[in-house]
């Protein structure tokens, strides 16, 4: 209790003598504050570009060999309240974030980041927004005990309580939600058009992750830093136009529909009263936020039965199954399934998607064992023959993601929600398959003629309706 009192007391000498204090008193004050917190021996940072921008007095605080927590001190104003930005769905503000990239490159696993009033605890590591404090006070009750050193060398760190995947999503659909609606007041656009502009933020954050984009020349992650960069400098004109035209080569290089032209779209985004503090913010956000599971979590929201359809788990389909167990090279090409997303939900797509390509592996490997066959019979085989048997391979073997997407599903929706929501995933997990087999990415699959409007009735409901009810004998 003692010591939380002298925190208090601390605390409110720093802000009370705050016109008078200098560089040397901020560095005077962090120290005692740590040692207050035990910690008796610290490291300071050598002043960095990034320390010096922020006004930081930075130390590296050890415990052991395992674990080491960068300590920022910086001065009142430089940090917006926490709970504000909970309440915005973001987990950065403009100098935490650039704190907590700074802690990164200095391979510190933890960054504490204070102005002895409003202070943040993320995990370095992953972004995570561990603990946070609007006041001396919270920060006394919530982030006192678990960043003393004894507590530290106990484990504190370890078994601090990570945010659940609900709460990450809730919080990044209520971001969503704050754009499409500052879109739509901006531009008059329908919710659809507002919606998309988000989904393309959601891609290019999942790209950066998992960056299949290898071309020369073609450096998304830089491009977007330097975007995101201007948009936080003093001279931020032209971002707008700048992300039309990122979108732009994204379509025209990369062939993906997602980010097809749309002039109303660019007309908005070209402003830069909309484009620079939705780019700003969207920076301020974990990558945690973009996983698959997390984005498709953050759908979970409206009527239950979309709800429904976000949770539920691909149901066993044995007709389905039997027609992918028996398709043979001969009819690979035309094998083609139907998903309905009013029955069997969005993690059907991903799914069934997988079971098509594992049925063209399997089938591959049948193809290269045909024709090692071939050509152990053939003692001398020239090039033509080789060309011939090239020829004969299936064209879902030369490509099988893009096959499975172009020639070998089709997904029925009944609302733009559901299409929406779909196509979302449905980019998400092709860059996936494509980063997880390290295959050569040439360009995106014409995904937008995978999606159907749903028929009153599908061939599926048709054979139920005829087959008519088992009778007692049928069973």
């Amino acid at each position: 209790m003692e010591s939380s009192h002298e925190i208090a007391k601390l605390c409110e000498s720093w802000w009370g003598k705050l016109a008078d204090n200098t560089k040397e008193d901020q560095h005077r004050f962090a120290e005692q504050l740590l040692n207050l917190l035990g910690w008796g021996t610290v490291t300071p940072i050598e002043s960095k570009p990034v320390l010096a921008h922020v006004g930081s007095a930075s130390y590296v605080l050890r415990s052991g060999a395992q674990i080491a927590v960068a300590a920022h001190f910086v001065m009142p104003g430089a940090l917006d309240p926490p709970s504000s930005l909970t309440k915005r769905g973001l987990d950065f503000c403009d100098t935490t974030r650039l704190l907590v990239n700074e802690t990164r490159a200095l391979n510190v696993d933890y960054a504490f980041i204070t102005d002895l009033y409003r202070s943040y605890f993320y995990d370095a590591r992953t972004d995570e927004l561990l603990m946070s404090a609007d006041s001396p006070a919270e920060f006394r009750r919530d982030m006192a005990d678990p960043l003393r050193q004894a507590d530290i060398e106990s484990g504190s760190l370890e078994q601090l309580r990570r945010p659940p995947r609900t709460e990450v999503a809730r919080h990044l659909h209520e971001w969503c939600h704050y754009w499409r609606e500052t879109i739509v007041a901006h531009s008059g656009l329908a919710d659809d058009a507002a919606f998309l502009v988000l989904d393309r933020l959601l891609v290019l954050r999942y790209l950066f992750e998992h960056d299949i984009l290898k071309r020369t020349g073609w450096r998304l992650r830089r491009r977007f830093a330097e975007l995101v960069g201007k948009a936080f400098s003093a001279d931020s004109r032209g971002c707008g136009r700048v992300l039309c035209g990122l979108f732009h080569d994204i379509w025209f290089d990369w062939k993906a529909d997602l980010f097809a032209a749309e002039p109303a779209i660019d007309a908005v985004l070209e402003k830069d009263s909309v484009a620079v503090p939705l780019l700003k913010e969207s920076a301020l956000h974990s990558r945690t936020k973009f996983s698959i599971a997390t984005i498709l979590e953050s759908f979970n929201y409206g009527e239950a039965a979309e709800k429904a359809r976000v949770r539920m788990v691909p149901d066993a389909n044995e007709d389905r199954e039997g027609y992918l167990a028996r398709q043979t090279l001969a009819a690979i090409d035309e094998a083609h399934i139907e998903i309905d997303l009013a029955d069997e939900g969005y993690r059907a797509i991903l799914h069934w998607f997988d079971n098509l390509v594992a049925m063209y592996e399997r089938l591959d490997v049948e193809f290269e064992r045909q024709a090692a066959q071939g050509a152990a019979c053939m003692p001398e085989i020239d090039l033509f023959e080789w060309s011939e048997i090239a020829a004969r391979r299936p064209q879902a073997l030369t490509d099988r993601l893009q096959h499975a997407v172009e020639r070998g599903m089709t997904v029925y929706y009944s609302t733009p929600r559901q299409l929406r929501t779909a196509r979302l995933m449905l980019y998400l997990h092709l860059i996936s398959r494509y980063h997880q087999s390290k295959q050569r990415f040439l360009s995106f699959p014409k995904i937008e003629a995978v999606f159907e409007r749903r028929p009153r009735i599908l061939e599926v409901d048709r054979k139920w309706i005829f087959q008519g009810q088992p009778s007692e004998f049928d069973e």
